[in-house]
């Protein structure tokens, strides 16, 4: 693999892959672990997270264009760490840890996920060759969708074998490897950019330049559409469905299985997209992902119902990484930090809202929970879709 004989690119590797990993494995372990204070205090913990990340994501790349993400990576990653080790202390030390305990530390986790996101995305353009850049996303995003896959069932494995406690050591112990391979990385020399003023003018210069301009604005709005009506109603409404309709709620992990291989899949595709990206591909992903999450609700079958799954899959895996390449081509370096920020915020800050739009619409069934936000979603691609010279 070409790619690979960067040192650099190999050290960002090993920095994003034990970061992701982490962050794979930690979800399902939190949530296993606040059990033991019943569902409300898993409800307590992960909000605790996530209300915070996403409060502050849409800030968090000012910090890294203010220091520069090779100097904050290092740093929430080792934050990051020191964090879970505690975590992973208190849970050994004590049979029963307090929720109260695990929600201030959730909520910790979520600020430092906040700045850390957008610093370790800036980082990418900054490291990667230019005409290896989507190379180098689509491995990340590789990375990412291979530790989604296995992630939930190694820490599944992990807690029944050796027990909570020591299964978040070993999640303290990635993200130690994360923060050594960002400072390695940092110490092997990142062109810095002028540093910007951490302000409200510097913040909203970071909006206006994601807003101005009609081939950026469009598919941010599509993503945070994507975002708000598709997450939610694929869990909540899949699960329902799982086990109305198909008898077995676990039988979800299969569609969540074909989302998970179609995306792989669509990897293969991605550099090949990116050379060729259009302001048009956003909208025909949207329009994608809204009509295959309709033929989700419709499937009279676990079989098809994770086949529509993986063209979802497909749509992301491929279509993710060539916007996200061609954004970090077109933004300054200067503003890296906060366009990521913005990027991160439309696609992953809304999954709280996205989860209160499912539990709405469940009451009408669970297909129609599916059906009205695919339906939606399709309608807001074709709303946003490219007109004229903008659609070349």
């Amino acid at each position: 693999m070409g790619i690979l004989r960067d040192r650099r690119v190999r050290r960002l590797f090993v920095a994003v892959g034990s970061e992701y990993g982490a962050e794979a494995l930690l979800v399902v372990l939190l949530t296993l672990t606040a059990l033991d204070g019943g569902p409300g205090g898993v409800t307590a913990v992960l909000v605790a997270q996530g209300v915070p990340r996403a409060a502050l994501l849409p800030f968090g790349g000012l910090v890294s264009d203010r220091f520069g993400a090779a100097r904050v990576a290092p740093i929430t990653a080792a934050l990051r760490a020191v964090l879970l080790l505690a975590i992973a202390g208190a849970v050994i030390a004590s049979s029963e840890v307090p929720i109260l305990l695990l929600a201030v530390a959730g909520a910790l986790l979520g600020v430092i996920d906040a700045i850390s996101y957008p610093a370790s995305m800036a980082l990418v353009p900054a490291v990667a060759p230019a005409d290896s850049l989507a190379k180098v996303n689509t491995a990340i995003s590789g990375i990412e969708s291979v530790g989604d896959l296995i992630g939930p069932v190694a820490a599944a494995g992990l807690y029944a074998l050796i027990g909570p406690g020591a299964s978040l050591a070993i999640v303290a112990a990635l993200a130690l490897i994360s923060a050594g391979g960002f400072a390695v990385l940092a110490r092997a020399g990142i062109p810095a950019e002028e540093p910007t003023e951490i302000s409200p003018r510097a913040f909203l210069d970071g909006l206006r330049f994601a807003w101005r301009e009609d081939s950026i604005r469009r598919p941010l709005v599509g993503l945070a559409a994507a975002g708000l009506l598709l997450i939610g109603p694929v869990m909540v409404g899949g699960a329902v469905m799982a086990e109305e309709r198909f008898g077995d709620r676990a039988q979800l992990g299969y569609i969540l299985g074909g989302f998970g291989v179609g995306s792989l899949i669509g990897l293969t595709l991605a550099p090949r997209l990116a050379r060729r990206y259009s302001p048009v591909i956003p909208s025909i992903a949207g329009l994608g992902l809204g009509l295959g999450l309709v033929a989700v609700s419709f499937a009279p079958s676990v079989v098809l119902a994770a086949a529509a799954a993986a063209v979802m899959g497909l749509v992301v895996g491929s279509t993710w990484v060539a916007f996200v390449t061609w954004i970090q081509e077109k933004t300054p370096g200067s503003m890296r930090g906060r366009m990521m920020s913005i990027v991160a915020f439309a696609f992953l800050a809304l999954d709280p809202l996205s989860y209160a739009v499912a539990g709405a619409l469940l009451p009408l069934g669970f297909q129609l929970a599916m059906l009205i936000p695919g339906l939606l979603l399709a309608v807001i691609a074709v709303a946003f879709w490219p007109r004229g010279r903008a659609a070349a």
